[in-house]
């Protein structure tokens, strides 16, 4: 009788205090809200809410009067026992602009107004709301940002008229970039996985300064989302999400579920996404003067071992653009005290074969296809870091961050001639090790000191060989690098000073020095073919930057910033053996790094706290400019034999001097607690002055304008997206803006009106439905292959527990 009487008193004491946790949510969105603040009228008690928006009002008594606080939302007040009664506290959000916390430009969290450089942040909530399907395609949302594709499995993004290795990926705090990271257009970014992205940070402009090589139109910056640990009045925690998306345009699938299991010090998220995206159906309604352009009225098909050309019965569906993917997360996070937090982060990414459709889509004279075969193999990334983040105020650092990095790559290239039995594979596999520690000292109230070193490590190893696909038999080919292996290794250091001098002005210095090699090797199998056996260089710079901010007002910031960049020549510069239509690029081991001098001067403006209009311009003078050129041989010819054809030769080599200028403008405006607007415009030229002719990867102008309306439990937005026309003769002729893909005048300009919505069902599930280019016209992006999806019916439901 006394244990049922001890446990009754216990399981009351529990109700209780159960009782006692409320939870604050978004009255919008139902979503919780983090870090709001509960006080009582004194002051003399207060507490913060956790993740989950939950907080324990027991320390509380029910005289008090309870203030709930956060700079997002309206503030309101209840009486104690209003709170408990309730359990549930509503906050509407406040009808103001904040900036966004940032990390990615000083690599340490800092509010955005007091960063010089222009910065988009993707936030959680956008994340939600977005229905792109990969992490290339995200980028689009902020409107400065324009993407290439080359294929179906495709996403070159080009920041500022700077594309491929002349941006800088960075996956949590780790530089993706590595040695084989080609000039033309990439699409690695695909290979990481949107749907566990916490937020992504965009840096527009070199930041050579905290990045080094390769930073010369910015950096995008991936963060994922780290382990959930339980709070103080938890001992245990587990939740887990999970969502199905469907796509009509592509006949698409993806599925994706994560959970995170966690207690006080240890947790542990893992997550797991699969992709089958079909081939792409391109839009109906189109200009009169493009007549069939971009259609697919044949594709291939092996029939009875024979390659034939089929009519497609669909000419809008571009056959082989279909492919798969499946993307693999796990962390493991270990906070034994307030000062120390360990992070093991781990990613494996793979994917099907990738067709490359602008290689499939080639003719010969006689108008059969040039290519039976051409695709990317499995795309296989690797990836395994420990972080370490220390926070001790010692004589050194108040806050040190070291990361030790491990990423494997495997590529491929899968070729075959139509009517031909030879299919010709090259493979590259890279190690990548890094190491990179950062650490921030507080010099005194109104200074602050941000400096760190890195290493950076790269083997590459690159082989090829021909198979007859009837007697499987193989023979050795030419590889695309060097094919008695490659290492490349970079070594750096920085050091930059923060100063606040007054609380209307803020200065940013710092200097960054950087030591690289690479050296490789050609077997006598390759030495017919091209007169190097071995390549060995050394460079070495420094690069700098200096921002300046004034802050006038609290709505009014302006900024400059002068900056120098850098790219160092990798080994695809350098060493790459690659064919492309009648063209042929061959190694030139005498290539000089590029260097860029760059000012930026920006400006924003907040009227009344809910109207913002922020405005970059931006010049950048290049040195050294890595751009192909004809070559010809001591003999006098221009041609070279190549896998059965003659070809062009063509060498990377440094042209003299280069000039990127443009703007950007954007207007936010959040008009009532319901309603925001965002619109953007971009406009960059970009000239070759030795040559006097046009740089490669320049964009038109375009942007994006929306509107966003949250009513209840639904969250719509209305938006357009628009790029001008990329004229012919504004286009490079050495092939890297794709200019057979376009018109014989251009690319053409294009517009699409897009529609999408979230209707939260309840706490834990939300259905979300997209139409995108309700007007199912037909466009292809600059220097795109693949013309974009027509009109797009997008569904996705999201379970959370």
């Amino acid at each position: 009788m006394r244990a049922v009487f001890i446990l009754l008193i216990g399981s009351i004491i529990s109700y209780l205090s159960y009782s006692q946790e409320i939870k604050i949510i978004n009255s919008t969105t139902n979503e919780p809200i983090e870090h709001v603040a509960i006080f009582n009228q004194t002051g003399t008690k207060s507490i913060l809410t956790d993740e989950n928006g939950k907080a324990s009002v027991s320390n509380f008594s029910e005289s008090d009067t309870l203030n709930f606080q956060h700079p997002s939302f309206v503030r309101v007040n209840y009486t104690y026992k209003e709170v408990v009664s309730s359990g549930t506290i509503h906050l509407t959000r406040k009808v103001i602009i904040l900036p966004e916390y940032v990390i990615s430009a000083s690599k340490y969290q800092e509010n955005q107004r007091f960063v010089p450089h222009m910065i988009d942040v993707i936030t959680p909530k956008q994340f939600t709301l977005l229905t792109s399907q990969t992490s290339a395609d995200i980028l689009t949302s902020t409107g400065n940002v324009m993407v290439q594709k080359s294929q179906g499995g495709g996403g070159s993004p080009v920041l500022r008229g700077f594309e491929a290795n002349k941006i800088l990926l960075v996956i949590d705090g780790v530089r993706m970039n590595n040695a084989i990271y080609r000039s033309g257009h990439l699409q690695n970014s695909i290979t990481i996985d949107n749907s566990i992205l916490e937020k992504t940070e965009i840096i527009y402009g070199p930041n050579a300064l905290m990045y080094g090589s390769d930073a010369l139109g910015g950096v995008i910056h991936y963060i994922t989302r780290d382990p959930q640990l339980a709070s103080e009045e938890e001992e245990f925690i587990t939740n887990a999400e999970a969502y199905l998306q469907l796509a009509s345009a592509n006949s698409s699938w993806k599925t994706h579920i994560n959970f995170n299991v966690a207690s006080k010090q240890f947790g542990s998220l893992t997550s797991i996404t699969y992709a089958d995206y079909g081939d792409i159906r391109i839009g109906t309604r189109r200009d009169p003067f493009l007549e069939d352009y971009g259609k697919c009225f044949y594709y291939m098909e092996r029939i009875n071992g024979m390659d034939s050309i089929v009519e497609n019965d669909d000419p809008n569906i571009q056959r082989h653009t279909g492919y798969s993917q499946i993307d693999f997360f796990q962390k493991f996070r270990y906070k034994p005290s307030s000062k120390v937090d360990l992070i093991v982060n781990l990613q494996y990414s793979t994917s099907s074969d990738i067709p490359r459709y602008d290689m499939l889509n080639d003719t010969i004279d006689n108008g059969d296809l040039k290519y039976a075969v051409w695709n990317y193999g499995p795309q296989n990334r690797i990836f395994g870091s420990l972080k370490s983040v220390i926070t001790s105020s010692n004589f050194f650092f108040n806050n040190l961050t070291a990361t030790n990095s491990y990423q494997n790559i495997q590529e491929s290239r899968i070729n075959r001639k139509y009517r031909s039995n030879s299919e010709t594979t090259q493979l590259e596999k890279v190690n990548i090790y890094t190491l990179n520690v950062d650490m921030i000292k507080e010099l005194s109230k109104n200074h602050r000191l941000i400096y760190g070193f890195e290493t950076n490590f790269n083997w590459i190893a690159s082989e090829a060989y021909t198979k007859n696909i009837v007697s499987e038999e193989k023979s050795r080919a030419l590889s695309r690098y060097p094919d008695d292996g490659s290492s490349t290794a970079s070594y750096a250091s920085y050091l930059s000073l923060k100063s606040e001098l007054s609380s209307k002005f803020i200065t940013s210095i710092g200097v960054r020095y950087s030591y690289s090699n690479l050296n490789a090797g050609y077997s006598d199998f390759v030495s017919d073919t091209i007169p190097y056996k071995s390549i060995a260089i050394q460079n070495s710079s420094y690069t700098g930057s200096l921002g300046l901010i004034f802050l006038p007002s609290e709505d009014l910031k302006t900024n400059l910033l002068l900056s120098t960049g850098y790219r160092v020549p990798n080994l695809d510069d350098l060493a790459k053996i690659r064919a492309k239509g009648n063209l042929i690029t061959f190694p030139n081991p005498y290539v000089d790094p590029e260097y860029t001098y760059n000012a930026e001067l920006g400006i924003s403006k907040t009227f009344d706290g809910y109207i913002q209009i922020n405005g970059s311009y931006f010049v950048s003078f290049l040195t050294n400019v890595i751009v192909r050129v004809p070559y010809i041989f001591e003999n006098g010819s221009d041609t070279m034999y190549y896998d059965g054809e003659w070809l062009k030769t063509f060498v990377n080599d440094n042209s003299n001097e280069g000039i990127i200028h443009g703007f950007s403008l954007n207007l936010i405006s959040d008009l009532n607690s319901s309603i925001s607007f965002k619109g953007t415009l971009n406009y960059t030229y970009g000239r070759d002055l030795s040559q006097d002719e046009p740089l490669s990867h320049i964009p038109p102008v375009f942007g994006i304008a929306y509107i966003s309306y949250e009513v209840k439990k639904f969250t719509n937005e209305f938006y357009f997206t628009y790029s001008g026309w990329k004229k012919i003769e504004d286009m490079t002729t050495t092939g890297e803006d794709n200019a057979e893909e376009g018109t014989k005048y251009g690319f053409q300009g294009w517009y699409t009106f897009n529609f999408r919505t979230n209707y939260q069902i309840d706490q834990n599930i939300s259905l979300q439905f997209a139409l995108e280019n309700v007007m199912d016209n037909f466009y292809k992006t600059f220097a795109t292959a693949v013309a974009s999806p027509g009109i797009n019916f997008i569904g996705t439901l999201r379970i959370r527990y």
